[in-house]
């Protein structure tokens, strides 16, 4: 059976320092200090991940997990770390796979694992380790994810006051089938979900590849438009104005927002800042939205407004129906 063992310590979210990602649960000392060595057991730290559990014998004895290799340090392990969650219980919170895993706390060279605290346990400024792996290996589950995994056993046979679990009694063994089988279902369907992001990722390039080439589209067939009643036509698409394109003639300035769409139905979304200039510069102000950006049979709507009649329309008499909204734009950059 593959070599694994369980390493306990506080819940966080992120196990990436403190930064706005607090420690709990981890037994008296981090009750006491709000600080663990587990802050730092999933930072990337130059392409490595170190993992620290505090240990009652401060040594971790390799022989119970591979009882053939009793020796300083061994490599090919599932280190699982486990946590306490704050409504009880211990949860997975994540694991190392192909890991090397140490008897003894080796110190760490870095500088990126500070103590927190000013200790006399702590034997430098830097969080050690009892194991490592690349971090690629490994994988922190969401606070979602954890309530999926199997919970950790207590009692006789489960995992007990020390922090480090061998999983080596009739429960323990019954319990790492059960991890492995997690752990495999759950490698499993990330492949698939992390191809499935792939794919969604090339195609997020290509709509957006897509999306300016509707939009230089659209401001060119505008600025055409213009060109062919006689204005001068500059744009200022990179200003932040309000407006994409400004329209002289005759000593009068028209301030023209531009929208492409790849469709023929209008209908666009104008920003907070495009809307406020619309409402401030009415007389001047219009509203270019050209359709089928992306055909041959492109079609341009512009929209001024009608004092008269209070609304915005085009020369066709189609009328704007303006919605106002609150609303928050969400991107993934």
């Amino acid at each position: 059976m593959d070599k694994i063992i369980f390493l306990s310590g506080g819940w966080m979210t992120n196990y990436n320092g403190l930064s706005g990602d607090p420690i709990s649960g981890g037994g008296l000392y981090v009750e006491k200090h709000r600080f663990g060595g587990e802050v730092y057991n999933f930072r990337d730290c130059d392409g490595i991940c170190y993992g620290y559990v505090q240990t009652k014998s401060g040594s971790i004895d390799l022989s119970r997990v591979d009882s053939r290799n009793a020796i300083d340090e061994m490599d090919d392990v599932i280190c699982v770390f486990v946590a306490k969650q704050p409504s009880g219980g211990r949860k997975i919170v994540g694991w190392y796979k192909k890991a090397i895993l140490f008897s003894n706390y080796v110190e760490y060279s870095g500088d990126n694992r500070k103590v927190m605290v000013a200790e006399s346990d702590w034997s430098s400024s830097q969080v050690g380790y009892y194991a490592s792996t690349q971090y690629k290996n490994a994988t922190l589950l969401t606070i979602d994810e954890r309530l999926s995994a199997p919970s950790v056993p207590s009692g006789k046979g489960g995992f007990g006051q020390s922090n480090v679990w061998y999983a080596d009694s009739e429960i323990g063994l019954n319990f790492r089938k059960e991890v492995f089988d997690f752990i495999a279902e759950y490698e499993s369907h990330k492949s698939f979900t992390e191809k499935r992001e792939s794919r969604r990722k090339e195609k997020a390039r290509a709509d957006v590849a897509s999306n300016k080439e509707v939009e230089s589209t659209a401001i060119n067939r505008t600025i055409e438009h213009y060109n062919e009643l006689g204005y001068i036509c500059v744009s200022v698409e990179d200003k932040n104005y309000g407006w994409d394109v400004e329209c002289s003639k005759d000593g009068a300035t028209l301030l023209v927002e531009v929208k492409g769409l790849s469709q023929s139905d209008i209908s666009v979304t104008l920003t907070r800042n495009e809307y406020e200039k619309m409402l401030l510069h009415k007389k001047q102000y219009r509203l270019s939205v050209v359709t089928n950006c992306q055909s041959k049979s492109q079609s341009i709507n512009i929209f001024s407004y009608d004092d008269e009649r209070s609304c915005w329309h085009d020369r066709f008499n189609n009328i704007l129906h303006i919605t106002e909204i609150v609303s928050a734009h969400c991107t993934v950059i």
